[in-house]
C-alpha cells in the first residue's frame, strides 16, 4: 500500500522541488549557512513579492498591449486565399480579449517560474557546500572505524553498511 501511495504522490508531487531542497537544507546546514539562507530567502521573497505587485499593478497596460498586438495580426494582410464562408472570424472580441488574458498570464507565470529555477539553483549550490562539509567531517570518523575494524580474514575483506 505504501508503494502506491508513493507512486500517487510521486505523480501529482503535492510539494514542489523547493520543497524537497528546503527540507533537505533544514537538516545539514549550521549557523553560518543558516544566516546565508535566511538572506537567499529573503531576496527571493522580496523577488517575487515584487514580481506579484508589479503584475497586478501593471496588467491593464499589459493586457492592452497584448490586445492591441492580436488585432494588429488579425488585422494583417495574409496571401492565403481562403472562401470567405470557410474560417473564423479575425476580430472577434472575446476570442481576442481571452487569448490576450492568456498570454498576459503565461508571462507571469513564466517570470514566476523563472524565479523558483533561480532559487532552486542557489539553494542545490548552498547544499551541495553543506554536504561536502559534513562529508569532511565525518571522514576522520569513518578512518578510525576503518582502522580499528577487529573482523577476521574474509569477513573483514567484506565491507560492511556502516563503512
Amino acid at each position: 500500500m505504501s508503494e502506491l501511495s508513493d507512486q500517487v504522490r510521486d505523480h501529482f508531487k503535492p510539494r514542489g522541488e523547493l520543497y524537497e531542497l528546503r527540507h533537505r537544507l533544514a537538516r545539514v546546514m549550521n549557523k553560518e549557512e543558516w544566516d546565508k539562507y535566511r538572506s537567499v530567502s529573503k531576496n527571493f521573497a522580496d523577488k517575487r513579492r515584487y514580481t506579484e505587485r508589479a503584475f497586478e499593478l501593471d496588467y491593464p497596460s499589459r493586457f492592452d498591449q497584448a490586445r492591441q498586438r492580436l488585432i494588429a495580426e488579425a488585422g494583417s494582410i495574409k496571401r492565403n486565399f481562403v472562401p470567405k464562408f470557410i474560417g473564423a472570424d479575425n476580430f472577434d472580441k472575446t476570442e481576442i480579449n481571452r487569448r490576450a488574458q492568456k498570454h498576459v498570464r503565461d508571462v507571469h507565470a513564466k517570470d514566476m517560474a523563472r524565479i523558483d529555477i533561480e532559487e532552486g539553483t542557489e539553494l542545490r549550490s548552498m547544499l551541495e557546500s553543506s554536504e561536502s562539509r559534513i562529508q569532511h567531517r565525518e571522514k576522520p570518523k569513518k578512518d578510525f572505524q576503518k582502522a580499528v575494524d577487529r573482523r577476521s580474514g574474509p569477513d573483514r575483506r567484506v565491507r560492511s553498511w556502516s563503512r
